[in-house]
């Protein structure tokens, strides 16, 4: 499913980090408590003309610009993920978050970002728990330069399991993000969010897509590894995990992936924890028995391991 052939030579996986249980966020009162802020929910947005916006465009620096465009492609951050991406090269953490929160704040200042009037992890949580996203008046800026993006609707507040879960996939791209800014060998060459990642392709001349979560490429010297990525939050049946599953199969019996790059992707399934690890992957090797293992099972404190060794054999299905 990649191109690697050995581990030899690797530099070991950097030691594992606690891991946030998004799955906990799926609740209303896992979030619930709610902020004095110029963002709370029924405010009217601040409308911004053209002419505003060019203002607004020339105080932003390129890490500004970063930053409005990762709230895009995201959808939604959390203050901690954005501190992790983009002011890793503060002096200790308590440096980053307080640089993170003043650029964030001027963002917020100039109309561009908000963030939702509730806190992931409520009240204790402290800014760390704001969960950001692109106003209008943000997503136009970035129309207006890059043509990026179509104009989305009014906004809504977003489901429990729908904001944990774009959550939960925005932190897997940051722990890639610092893997392979920490492991010196090892590059990130491609990530691809929704919709950015998914494929078409056709079942008896009816067209179908493939939506993964994410979609990687990382490069180890002469090395390239693809993968395609599903965040699971056990929230689903393993029989609805098996539809998808099937999904890939019909992709990979496609044969456009290969035509491309001359591999298919390893789909990496993370999620939870180590129980539904064990419940997932026998009904995986059961459903697919005798065909390509074009799986793995992991939980996120595995995906180092994966990415830089090819984790363990146990957990492909």
């Amino acid at each position: 499913m990649s191109n690697r052939t050995t581990t030899q030579g690797r530099e070991k996986s950097p030691e594992s980090r606690p891991k946030p249980d998004f799955s906990k966020f799926m609740v209303c009162d896992s979030f619930s408590n709610s902020i004095s802020s110029p963002a709370t929910a029924g405010e009217e947005p601040r409308r911004l003309s053209r002419q505003q916006l060019e203002e607004a465009a020339t105080r932003l620096s390129d890490r500004d610009r970063e930053i409005l465009a990762a709230a895009q492609r995201y959808r939604y951050l959390l203050t901690g993920q954005i501190q992790r991406m983009y002011f890793a090269e503060s002096t200790t953490p308590t440096a980053a978050h307080r640089a993170a929160a003043r650029a964030l704040r001027r963002l917020k200042d100039l109309g561009l970002l908000t963030h939702l009037a509730r806190r992931i992890g409520g009240v204790r949580a402290g800014s760390g728990g704001l969960v950001w996203h692109l106003t209008h008046a943000g997503e136009r800026l970035l129309y207006l330069e890059n043509h990026t993006l179509t104009l989305t609707k009014r906004f809504t507040e977003p489901s429990p399991y729908f904001l944990a879960h774009t959550l939960a996939v925005a932190d897997i791209a940051v722990q890639l993000t610092e893997l392979c800014r920490e492991q010196r060998a090892l590059k990130l060459t491609t990530l691809q969010p929704e919709p950015e990642c998914w494929r078409a392709y056709s079942e008896y001349g009816a067209l179908q897509s493939l939506k993964p979560d994410l979609f990687a490429i990382t490069v180890s010297g002469q090395y390239e590894d693809r993968w395609f990525i599903e965040v699971d939050l056990d929230t689903e049946s393993p029989n609805k995990i098996i539809d998808k599953c099937e999904r890939y199969h019909k992709y990979y019996r496609s044969g456009l992936e290969q035509q491309e790059s001359g591999v298919f992707p390893l789909t990496v399934w993370i999620v939870p924890g180590a129980e539904r690890k064990e419940k997932l992957i026998p009904h995986i090797r059961k459903a697919f028995d005798k065909q390509p293992r074009l799986f793995a099972v992991i939980t996120a404190d595995e995906l180092g391991s994966l990415i830089c060794q090819g984790g363990e054999g146990g957990s492909l299905c």
